[in-house]
């Protein structure tokens, strides 16, 4: 037994060890550090709710030693940043593994790096797994709860598997507090993109509407038999629901034959779409039904 047990510990030892040659410490937050993972010689991924400016970010990558590096952009749905470094550093970028078969159970380690330049680490099994999942309109490929406590300063650090590989993000900032691993399959889908444009795509129709009771006398004479809609209030002047010819005071009935009852159906509907592409939408106007196509657009960056 004591044998097992110190080559097991030998063994998280070495994985930790080896993470941390892809791990940094990231000052964002005037003194208050978060820790980044290194995605290439000269861009680390963190936090981004750790992140409040945009220029003079320290990245501290071992005792005495840090580079300035700058935001490049970020997404708050996924709690994702990426930085660019002033300069390349000597770090291994970071060896992603494949969540798929990753099961309830599995011993996992939070690799995460102090503002001293320490290498630090908390340990534990997953405890919770489901498959895609959206927070605040973001699609997250799947949802990863690790047993384990985040120290201060662990959010924007690696989990790890048994093999080495780093399986996500760890983050505090999105789920009140509790510690969720946003999966690499979405962390190597939005750094791209946010490498590439400076922002995430989200696609939008440039409405404000709330959900209605279709009264039976209504959908008698429109002749749906559709109980629920979404009544438009608002049009954004020039967006794609005007440049389609969406009115207000207009009910919404469905988009691709998918019926709505609240405005997440939206949500749902748009997140299978990317901006340019057209969506088919049936909506109520003075008693008739009608169809219009709406070209989803791409939601401005704030």
């Amino acid at each position: 037994m004591t044998g097992m047990w110190q080559q097991f510990s030998k063994e998280i030892s070495e994985v930790v060890d080896q993470a941390g040659k892809s791990i940094v410490a990231v000052d964002g937050r005037a003194g208050h550090t978060s820790s980044g993972i290194v995605w290439r010689r000269d861009s680390v991924l963190t936090a981004a709710h750790a992140i409040r400016q945009e220029i003079n970010i320290g990245v501290i990558f071992a005792a005495g030693r840090s580079v300035a590096a700058r935001l490049i952009g970020r997404d708050r749905g996924t709690d994702i940043a990426l930085l660019k470094l002033d300069q390349d550093i000597e770090m291994q970028p970071v060896q992603f593994g494949s969540t798929q078969s990753l099961a309830v159970g599995e011993f996992t380690v939070a690799v995460a790096r102090t503002r001293r330049g320490n290498i630090v680490a908390s340990a534990g099994i997953i405890s919770g797994l489901m498959g895609e999942w959206q927070v605040a309109r973001t699609r997250i490929d799947q949802f990863i709860r690790p047993d384990l406590y985040l120290y201060p300063g662990f959010s924007g650090g690696a989990l790890m598997n048994a093999a080495g590989e780093a399986l996500g993000l760890n983050t505090s900032g999105l789920l009140r507090g509790r510690p969720i691993t946003i999966p690499s399959s979405t962390l190597s889908r939005v750094a791209e993109e946010i490498a590439a444009t400076g922002h995430v795509a989200r696609p939008y129709i440039g409405v404000v509407m709330q959900p209605v009771q279709i009264p039976e006398s209504l959908q008698k004479k429109a002749a749906v038999n559709t109980t629920s809609g979404l009544l438009v209030l608002y049009v954004e002047t020039g967006g794609p629901a005007d440049q389609a010819g969406v009115l207000l005071g207009d009910i919404l009935l469905d988009m691709e034959g998918q019926s709505f009852s609240d405005l997440e159906d939206v949500y749902q509907a748009l997140g299978r779409k990317r901006a340019g592409q057209d969506v088919q939408t049936s909506l109520i106007r003075g008693g008739q039904r009608l169809q219009l196509t709406i070209r989803v657009g791409d939601r401005p960056p704030r």
